[in-house]
């Protein structure tokens, strides 16, 4: 099992695709640079500890990633441990992510912060 942080190593400036006016008017106002989420376990669990910030357009673009990513590769054509990078959906300012898999045990899986 797996412990997977996505560290923000690049959040861009608006950008045109074709021309015309951007409709953003500044780089993401939720990312700097070196913020990470962390994700844990399967089917996985936000380490809330470990998270700087949770963009909801960001997350629902690794979302998908996150439940295999905390698994072991075992078919030779799996690509999931080869995925370094990702970026959230945003095309005229993308925030670049860095994806690091880090391994950990089964009872290192971080619970709920005891009440």
């Amino acid at each position: 099992m797996y412990k997977v942080v996505f560290e923000v190593v690049e959040v861009n400036e608006p950008r045109s695709l074709n021309g015309e006016p951007t409709h953003v008017s500044g780089p993401c106002k939720i990312y700097r640079a070196g913020d990470r989420v962390t994700v844990t376990g399967n089917p996985g669990r936000l380490v809330l500890e470990e998270t700087d910030s949770v963009c909801l357009a960001a997350f629902s673009a690794i979302l998908p990633l996150t439940s295999a990513m905390c698994r072991e590769v075992t078919e030779p054509w799996d690509y999931m441990d080869k995925i370094k990078y990702y970026s959230c959906p945003d095309y005229e300012r993308p925030v670049v992510f860095r994806v690091t898999r880090f391994p950990i045990e089964q009872g290192e899986v971080p619970l709920r912060k005891p009440e």
